[in-house]
């Protein structure tokens, strides 16, 4: 029986084709994924603002579905519009399906808490418009960073073809001695694969964003499976 543990609903920028795969990949037997798109209005900050205005829709129709949980999975929304509205939106989710709720930007900060680290370094591919707002919104959340640095992609729809390889040295390039942990922002930014690789080369903790939303969302299903291959945060007690 197909999501007898957990159903998952991500609301997903209508460009994005990477989150799917990652967490279908990163969750135990019994639990299931599902995406509901909202559309996608350019990278820009004023097109992220746009796109957020589709939520209600796609919140409406995951009521309906009854998921276990419902994660707003655009971490560029919450950078833009605030620590405010990304816990407002949390509340509100959770109010209009009486379920329980979490963002990419909430589930990123609460993973890297959880694994002890409150000083990290953060690595996106956001435009330097959207890469402005990164600092003070971690802040907000109670970490301290270290270091950014990001690809800069101009068109998000290319994002998924971003090899392995140049993400992992974004991420080498970014570490610094005094962060306990790197981040790898983006829900759409493909990741999966370089986590445990990158922990063996730098000896710390890395949290992706689709990781965090996966270990964040199976915690609030109260499923505590460790999940190997993906890291040390899905790997820990939850």
């Amino acid at each position: 029986m197909y999501g007898h543990r957990a159903k998952i609903g991500l609301i997903i920028p209508s460009n994005n084709t990477v989150i799917e795969p990652e967490l279908a990949a990163m969750c135990p037997p019994g639990v299931t994924v599902h995406g509901n798109r909202i559309l996608t209005h350019g990278n820009t900050p004023e097109g992220i603002v746009e796109m957020e205005k589709g939520a209600a829709r796609a919140v409406a129709e995951f009521a309906r579905a009854r998921m276990s949980v419902i994660a707003y999975a655009c971490l560029a929304t919450s950078l833009v519009k605030g620590a405010a509205w990304t816990r407002a939106v949390v509340d509100r989710i959770a109010a209009d399906t009486g379920g329980a709720a979490t963002t990419a930007a909430l589930a990123t900060a609460e993973g890297a808490l959880a694994l002890g680290a409150t000083r990290v370094s953060v690595a996106t591919p956001y435009t330097m418009a959207v890469q402005a707002h990164v600092v003070p919104f971690l802040e907000s959340l109670g970490l301290s960073v270290a270091a950014t640095q990001t690809l800069d992609v101009q068109d998000s729809h290319g994002l998924w073809k971003t090899p392995p390889e140049v993400v992992e040295a974004l991420a080498v390039a970014v570490d610094r001695d005094d962060a306990q942990a790197v981040l790898i922002l983006s829900t759409d930014l493909p990741s999966a694969g370089s986590i445990e690789r990158l922990e063996r080369r730098l000896g710390k903790p890395v949290v992706t964003t689709n990781q965090a939303i996966a270990w964040h969302a199976l915690r609030l299903s109260g499923i505590a499976d460790p999940v190997d291959g993906f890291g040390r945060l899905l790997s820990i007690e939850r």
